[in-house]
């Protein structure tokens, strides 16, 4: 007898990978270091639903209707407040020196 295999759903897939916080803190980058401002927020709101969105609400003291106002593909949320959601959900800013290659001397 043959088992069906069971298939994951991209979201489902994603949110489980995004409660490690190293998987979750690179997701969150990659919008930031590509300047994607409109994905931002969404990427957030997917670490945030990782996390649960109560647990953030009760943590940061912004509600929950807030917060997925905040995680809408239309959102802009203000720097301090993706400071504030990001610090509850244990990440930080880390701002350092831009890589550069450096030239051969002939």
């Amino acid at each position: 007898m043959r088992r069906k295999a069971q298939v994951v759903g991209f979201e489902e897939d994603l949110i489980e990978k995004l409660r490690d916080p190293e998987f979750a803190s690179a997701y969150i980058m990659s919008a930031i270091v590509d300047n994607d401002i409109e994905f931002l927020p969404i990427a957030l709101g997917d670490v945030a639903k990782a996390y649960g969105i109560s647990k953030l609400a009760d943590k940061t003291g912004i509600n929950r209707r807030t917060l997925y106002k905040v995680f809408d593909k239309n959102g802009h949320p203000s720097f301090n407040l993706v400071m504030r959601i990001m610090g509850s959900l244990g990440m930080e800013l880390e701002v350092r020196p831009k890589k550069t290659k450096k030239s051969k001397v002939s």
